[in-house]
This record gives C-alpha cells, sequence and structure tokens, in this order.
C-alpha cells in the first residue's frame, strides 16, 4: 500500500526530526532571500509596501519545520523589515518603518498562516502513520490476506497470503480474486462476490458453508474467510481474512472416526457381557457357582480391554494376552514360539480360549495337581501360500482327559469362535492329558 502525501509532508517529518538546525536554516534563508527579492524589486513595488515578500518565506518555513520554525521566520521577517528601512540607501523607497498596527497584522496573519499549515502538517502525519500501521498489521498477520476492489480485482495481499497459495505478490495484483477459486465454484462464486458487494457488511470467520481454495499448483484446501468492508486506496473494498483450516478438517475426521469406532466397540463389550451372561446361567448350576464363573468372566474381558486400550486396540501382544489369561499359574505353564501383534478383535477372542483353557485345566485338567504342566506353543505354517497362526495347549502329569457330550459355554468358545476368522480348532481327550490345536489364518488376525 502507498500513501502520497501533499505539501511534501514526507520532508517536513524528516527535516524536523534528524535535522532541526537544519529546518531553522532553511527558515533563515526563506527570510534572506524574501529580503533581497523586496530589496531588488523595492522600484516597481514602491514605499510603503513591507511584507510582500516575506509572506511565502514564513509559509516555507512553516511547511519544511513546523509551527516553532515559522514563528521564527515571522520574527526574523520583521527584524529584516527594520533593518531594510533604517539602511539609508533603501529608506528612501521603503518609506517609513511599519507601524505598529501594520506589524501586529503581519504577524497576526503570519501566526495563522503557521498554525493552518502546522495542523495540516499534523493531520497528514497522522493519516500517513495511521496507514503505515494498518499496512504493517496486514503485513504482520498469520492468517492470509486478500484485498479485493469492486470489480473482483486482488489489489492487496499480504506475505501469509502468498505462502497460502504459493503465489508471488506480483502474479496476483490486478488478477480477479476467482484465480484463488476451485474452477468448478468460480462461475458461483462471481454471483456471491457481486451479491455480498451490493450491501456489504461484516462477515465472521466459520460463518456460512465449507468453502475450498486453489493454489498455484492446482491443488485444494479447506478454508475459512471473514469479509470486512473496506476503504483502500480511496476506493471501496473488501478485506478477506483466509485461514487454512487442513489440519482442523483432520482432527474432526479423526474424531468421528474415533467416535464411530467407541461405539462400535462398545456395542461389542455389552453383546459380548450378554452372551457371556446367558452362557453362564444355564440350568443345573447354583447361583454361587454362576456368580463366580460370570465374575471370572467379566473380570477377564476387563483385563483384555486394559491391554486392548493400552495398545490402542491395535497390534496388541499375544504373549501379553496369554500371561494375563494363565495368571497365577505361571510356574506350570511353559509358553514357547513366536509372538505377534493381533488386532482388537482377534485379541478379546484369544483371552476367552486361554481363560477356558485353564478354567477347564484348573477343575479337570493338568493344573488340578501340583505335578500338572501345561506347554503352549505358537508358529507360523505356510499352507498352499497362506500363512496360518497356531497355537496348542498340551496337558500332562494330570488326570487323564475326560470328554464330555454337553456343550456349554466353553466348547462354545473353543470350537465355534475361530470360525469367526474363517479358522478351524480342534480338541484331543487323551489318557496324558487334554490337548487343543488352534489354526487361525494370519491375515483375519492382524
Amino acid at each position: 500500500m502507498r500513501i502520497d502525501t501533499a505539501l511534501g509532508a514526507r520532508l517536513s517529518p524528516v527535516v524536523r526530526r534528524r535535522s532541526p538546525l537544519a529546518a531553522y536554516g532553511v527558515a533563515l534563508a526563506a527570510v534572506a532571500l524574501a529580503a533581497w527579492v523586496r530589496w531588488a524589486a523595492a522600484g516597481p513595488l514602491g514605499a510603503g509596501v513591507h511584507f510582500i515578500t516575506f509572506f511565502p518565506a514564513v509559509l516555507i518555513a512553516a511547511v519544511v519545520g513546523g509551527f516553532g520554525v515559522g514563528l521564527f521566520a515571522t520574527a526574523a521577517s520583521m527584524v529584516a523589515i527594520w533593518v531594510l528601512c533604517l539602511n539609508r540607501t533603501v529608506a528612501g523607497i521603503f518609506g517609513p518603518p511599519p507601524t505598529d498596527t501594520a506589524l501586529f497584522a503581519f504577524g497576526l496573519v503570519s501566526v495563522g498562516t503557521v498554525s493552518v499549515v502546522s495542523f495540516f502538517e499534523q493531520t497528514i502525519d497522522r493519516i500517513a502513520a495511521q496507514a503505515h500501521n494498518q499496512h504493517s498489521l496486514i503485513e504482520s498477520a498469520p492468517n492470509g490476506i486478500v484485498i479485493v476492489g469492486e470489480g473482483g480485482a486482488i489489489i492487496g495481499l499480504n506475505h501469509s497470503a502468498e505462502a497460502l497459495f504459493g503465489y508471488e505478490r506480483s502474479e496476483l495484483l490486478g488478477k480477479r480474486v476467482e484465480i484463488l477459486v476451485p474452477a468448478k465454484s468460480a462461475s458461483v462464486h462471481v454471483g456471491l462476490r457481486k451479491k455480498f458487494q451490493r450491501a456489504p457488511e461484516t462477515r465472521a470467520m466459520g460463518a456460512g458453508r465449507d468453502l475450498s481454495g486453489r493454489r498455484r499448483d492446482g491443488s485444494e484446501f479447506p478454508l475459512e474467510i471473514g469479509l470486512n468492508p473496506i476503504e483502500w486506496d480511496g476506493q471501496r473494498a473488501v478485506l478477506a481474512t483466509v485461514t487454512d483450516i487442513t489440519e482442523r478438517k483432520q482432527h474432526e475426521e479423526r474424531q468421528a472416526i474415533l467416535a464411530r469406532e467407541l461405539e462400535h466397540r462398545v456395542g461389542n463389550i455389552f453383546a459380548v457381557i450378554l452372551a457371556t451372561i446367558r452362557r453362564t446361567l444355564i440350568r443345573g448350576r447354583n447361583i454361587v457357582e454362576a456368580a463366580q464363573i460370570l465374575t471370572q468372566r467379566v473380570q477377564l474381558m476387563a483385563d483384555a480391554h486394559a491391554v486392548l486400550s493400552e495398545s490402542m486396540f491395535k497390534n496388541i501382544p499375544l504373549n501379553k494376552l496369554i500371561d494375563i489369561g494363565v495368571g497365577s499359574f505361571k510356574d506350570q505353564i511353559a509358553s514357547k514360539g513366536v509372538d505377534i501383534a493381533v488386532n482388537a478383535r482377534a485379541a478379546q477372542a484369544i483371552s476367552f480360549i486361554v481363560h477356558e483353557l485353564v478354567t477347564n485345566a484348573v477343575k479337570h485338567g493338568a493344573l488340578s495337581s501340583p505335578r500338572g504342566a501345561v506347554a503352549i506353543e505358537k508358529a507360523i505354517e505356510t499352507v498352499d501360500g497362506q500363512s496360518f497362526f497356531v497355537f496348542q495347549w498340551s496337558e500332562s502329569g494330570g488326570p487323564p482327559a475326560v470328554t464330555t457330550m454337553r456343550k456349554g459355554f466353553g466348547s462354545f468358545i473353543l470350537l465355534e469362535t475361530p470360525r469367526q476368522f474363517g479358522g478351524e480348532a480342534a480338541l484331543d481327550f487323551g489318557e496324558k492329558g487334554l490337548t487343543y490345536r488352534l489354526r487361525l489364518p494370519l491375515e483375519a488376525i492382524r
């Protein structure tokens, strides 16, 4: 933004502020020149016209140096008139010295002239300072600022707007603002812009619909625009404050995804709890036993959920899940093989499987005896180009495994759950103890 002021306003502050003595020197020189002109023109001007050449000197001094220097030039002019009138060589031409009334009139007119000039100087300085401050504020603003004239041309912008849209300032000045609008929306924007300019009003950022901007490379990004009617270089214009909200939009999308995921997971948890309650409260089981079993299973869910939460519901370490299921029987259970990271759904299923195996071993199998032991083996197998995770639970040192005809919640967990992942499982009730083998497609549990 460039603002040029009249009457040499940019010169006078420089002289006054940087070299006050120079301003007084200019005033003295102007008075001396006025005296010389008056002396040289003594014949044509005639006698009694004392001050005619000194008014311009006072005016020049006031313009260059301000109020104080103007008063100095007025006093110097009066002294110069007296000197000329007392000089015998020119006294006959000038006539008698000026009367008190003439001196008072000259002083009054000069002081008035100096005051008016000084007032205009100060006013121009204030306007220039305000314009400079406005320019500095706009240029240093962190948001992009684009100033659009009545015809839709860009007449000003700041450095942030250059960085935001990827243009040099010279590439945008004078161009239609639609250069910054996606091509598919440019025609609509023209109508909206004209409508706003017919009845301009301040519009806060975030008001209205979602908007997009177009960078120099053609890429688009979401933005918010605040509009303010202003006057710029003597014409009506609109100051548009532009903010890139790409990060905020991404954050909102992540929040929406998280909310949907949370809703889904909470629904799943309640569904599992409901199924657990139904499978636990079966006929033939007293309330004390049912309460104990239900408490253990819900506690297992809580422990597994804690691991899931700690891992942000992804890449859950399998060994950590097994350690939770094994609990206080680590001295009787040996685990070896690969440790893989599984997804949340697989983690919950494997936790239930390990818990059911431990519970069954405590009641009927190897863990019911101090001499009993359990070996857990984990491996990755490849069959016909497809990778599978294989989990095997082998009991020994306990009573022989006894098959049961009743298919309860435990059997459902051990045999039916793997099918939900496209896998399979088998139970072998041998004389040495129970063997459970689980095979799951690796891609389904990761």
